[in-house]
């Protein structure tokens, strides 16, 4: 990557998308790395895809002041300012998305417990959260495939079920549920990125 590519990865893109993602962020981010040279078959711009159509939706059922409140519920503080420094550095270590699930996971449950819920979200989105838990899933699934390998499948299927299970619970908060779906597409992006932006700035 040259110097001039290499810039185009803004700070201000990036700390947006991890700290109080919006669709126009993610528009953004997607032009960034499309002049940075990664391919459009690249693994990131499905995912890029789907948590766009993700937040289209929030905010399409949201008004202006609760969409920015469920949005601050996705800042990963501390955690995002090493992620970023990661993503700007050549040879990131490979298992730095894992120190992410499970720090911005803790964060994240930390802050929304420790905040007002937003009450604004309708019955009517579960079908768009059952729709992006099973993307999710499955884009997990051959994350966790293609970085420990060694983990037998019954017990990566234990780990998702559970990481998963807060989705399907008819009684948790349909705002947590949002919630957690956006971190989880946080992390798998950061995942994703991690790994191309580390191949497009190899010689």
């Amino acid at each position: 990557m040259t110097q001039n590519e290499q810039q185009t990865i803004s700070h201000p893109t990036l700390i947006a998308v991890f700290s109080q993602p919006t669709p126009a962020a993610l528009w953004a981010l997607r032009g960034e790395l499309l002049v940075a040279g990664l391919s459009p078959e690249t693994a990131v711009f499905p995912i890029l895809t789907q948590f766009y159509q993700f937040l289209a939706s929030l905010r399409s059922s949201l008004d202006a002041h609760q969409y920015s409140k469920f949005a601050s519920l996705l800042d990963i503080g501390a955690v995002g300012g090493v992620a970023l420094e990661s993503l700007l550095q050549k040879g990131s270590s490979s298992d730095f998305w894992q120190r992410l699930l499970a720090g911005g996971l803790s964060e994240g449950l930390m802050v929304m417990a420790s905040r007002q819920y937003i009450k604004a979200f309708q019955a009517e989105m579960t079908a768009v959260y059952d729709t992006n838990a099973w993307f999710l899933y499955d884009a997990f699934w051959q994350l966790a495939t293609t970085m420990q390998p060694q983990t037998p499948p019954q017990e990566r299927r234990d780990l998702l079920d559970h990481l998963f299970a807060p989705i399907h619970n008819p009684n948790l908060d349909n705002s947590l549920k949002a919630a957690l779906l956006g971190r989880l597409y946080q992390i798998l992006l950061f995942a994703h990125l991690e790994k191309a932006l580390s191949e497009v700035k190899s010689p």
